[in-house]
């Protein structure tokens, strides 16, 4: 507990050394109508995935922001470079050691509880990132007001690892490897982790996790592999182990993405294909909560649940550490919020006055910029600047503000079993997408209706309790749920808009490239009312993006 302790009293006197003179406003509560962004006319996003060569194009001047900085030396080093500044704010990212719950030997609760004993995190996390995180043992990291009181307590003790093994009818051969009760020694198990050059911090991490899982007897063996096929890999369930990392948003209903038995589908979010019925109550109590008192309650009951499951292992929970240059003004963060934000990339200008792209780290190719498809949070770096949803979420507060809706009403009607939620949104006038058509309400409905009839499992789950969707006129929508939830408004508000038009005359949703011309899978381009909009994209090098200037923040100076 004194490790975990000291862990957190350095991350809070970090947060204090790296306070960043953000843009912001008195009033602690995001004013759009008061940003007339974006101020940039380009965005290059160079595609830099070597660790040491991000680090050196920061130096040069190369690169105007970097985000999601890991190492402690990386950053200790940019913090003393007088042409960076940097920031660091507490996030939701949560980082954990997955388990194939659906094969041997982590189809047993007693031997995945044992594997999570046997596992230093206080050491681990002191070793690696020198306080910039935080061990964890919960599956909501403690920043989240949801998490459990104890979400931070150390249950390292490889002797009650062992024991509860022995209880369960293991031993070990005199090489110390673990033999099953049916008396075959456990075969190798590869700990899937992206390559060092990609994610150097998290393979020495891997090392560090099965150096302990090995210490009571698992085999485990690192395996590196590309991101994507690792990623693809997950999708099937064709591993043993992996290490990976999630935002976990700032709802804990994301715990039913993550640990339903529903979800458990190729291509769902429940990657270690946990089946569980009480877990599976404790979810659907939490995912349909009538009210917030309700769903606190369910909330507390999943992740008990979870502790005692153990699906996966919590590791740790790291801050956000981002640099950017001295030559942009008007950069905006908060304490919740570092600097390489969709906020800074509205209002950034260069100090001088002369126009120029501002430059910005892609650590990974994005791949597939299939919306409906792509998973990685790299694809999503390039697609978050292109679409967006109803509404958005206030940088200060982490509260619902308008986006694409200028308003919304949440209703409950009806009586018993008939208690329904419905959702109303009026979606501005004048919107446009970024070739200059009108965006309107059935836009939205059609992209919604698309994702329902076609199961997408990305998004599936955000739509799958939808009874329908009516557009009374070209500026409402009224979304009609299953039942009642707490969060349903969220969910439905999420989902991306995409032009009637584009889903329309997709033929083939899995196989459909944008970016191909002689694909026959759907249109070609990538239409949404973002920010910006794709310019073009060379692998290996960059993403270029350029203003949308039918933006709406853009206001009426620029067409």
């Amino acid at each position: 507990m004194k490790n975990t302790k000291n862990c957190r009293d350095i991350l809070l006197l970090l947060l204090i050394i790296f306070a960043f003179p953000a843009f912001s406003y008195a009033s602690e509560k995001i004013e759009t109508d008061k940003i007339r962004g974006p101020k940039i006319e380009e965005l290059a996003m160079l595609i830099i995935s070597n660790p040491d060569a991000q680090i050196m194009a920061a130096e040069a001047g190369d690169l105007d922001i970097v985000g999601d900085i890991a190492r402690p030396s990386d950053i200790d080093r940019l913090s003393t470079n007088k042409n960076l500044q940097m920031s660091l704010a507490r996030g939701m990212h949560a980082f954990f050691l997955l388990l194939n719950n659906g094969a041997a030997p982590w189809n047993d609760r007693d031997v995945r509880r044992a594997a999570a004993m046997a596992i230093d995190r206080s050491s681990i996390v002191r070793m690696i990132f020198s306080g910039y995180c935080e061990p964890i043992n919960s599956w909501l990291p403690p920043v989240s007001p949801w998490a459990l009181a104890n979400s931070a307590e150390d249950i390292y003790d490889p002797g009650a690892a062992k024991a509860l093994l022995k209880k369960k009818g293991y031993t070990w051969d005199l090489a110390g490897t673990l033999v099953a009760p049916d008396g075959r020694k456990l075969p190798t198990m590869k700990l899937l982790t992206p390559l060092a050059r990609v994610a150097p911090t998290t393979a020495e991490l891997a090392e560090l996790i099965a150096d302990s899982l090995k210490a009571v007897g698992f085999p485990a063996e690192v395996d590196p592999i590309d991101f994507s096929t690792m990623i693809a890999r997950l999708d099937r369930k064709d591993y043993s182990l992996a290490v990976l990392a999630w935002s976990m948003g700032r709802n804990p209903d994301s715990l039913y993405s993550f640990y339903h038995s529903d979800m458990d589908v190729e291509g769902g979010y429940n990657m270690t294909g946990i089946r569980d019925a009480r877990l599976d109550k404790a979810l659907a109590e939490l995912r349909y909560a009538p009210d917030r008192n309700a769903a606190e309650r369910a909330s507390r009951k999943a992740q008990l649940l979870l502790l005692d499951l153990m699906p996966s292992v919590p590791i740790y929970s790291r801050i956000s550490v981002a640099a950017i240059s001295n030559k942009w003004k008007n950069i905006f963060t908060t304490d919740k919020m570092t600097a390489d934000n969709i906020w800074t990339l509205l209002t950034a200008e260069p100090k001088d006055g002369r126009m120029r792209p501002l430059t910005m780290l892609l650590p990974e190719e994005p791949r597939n910029l299939n919306p409906f498809t792509a998973s990685s949070a790299y694809s999503w770096q390039v697609l978050g600047m292109i679409y967006e949803s109803m509404l958005s979420t206030d940088p200060y507060t982490l509260e619902n503000m308008p986006w694409l809706a200028a308003s919304w009403e949440v209703n409950t009607t009806g009586t018993g079993g008939a208690r329904h939620t419905e959702l109303t949104f009026k979606i501005r006038r004048g919107l446009r997408w970024n070739d200059g058509s009108p965006l309107t309400a059935r836009d939205v409905k059609a992209s919604i209706d698309f994702i329902h009839k076609n199961k997408i499992p990305r998004f599936f789950d955000s739509v799958k309790n939808i009874r329908r969707v009516e557009t009374p006129d070209d500026y409402t929508l009224r979304v009609v749920m299953d039942g009642v939830s707490y969060w349903y408004l969220d969910n439905v508000a999420g989902i991306p808009a995409i032009p009637k038009k584009v889903v329309d005359n997709i033929k083939d949703w899995q196989s459909w490239d944008p970016l191909n011309a002689k694909n026959t899978g759907g249109p070609r381009g990538l239409v949404g009312s973002g920010p910006f909009m794709l310019k073009s994209y060379k692998p290996g090098e960059y993403v270029m993006m350029v203003r949308n200037p039918y933006f709406r923040l853009l206001g009426s100076g620029v067409k």
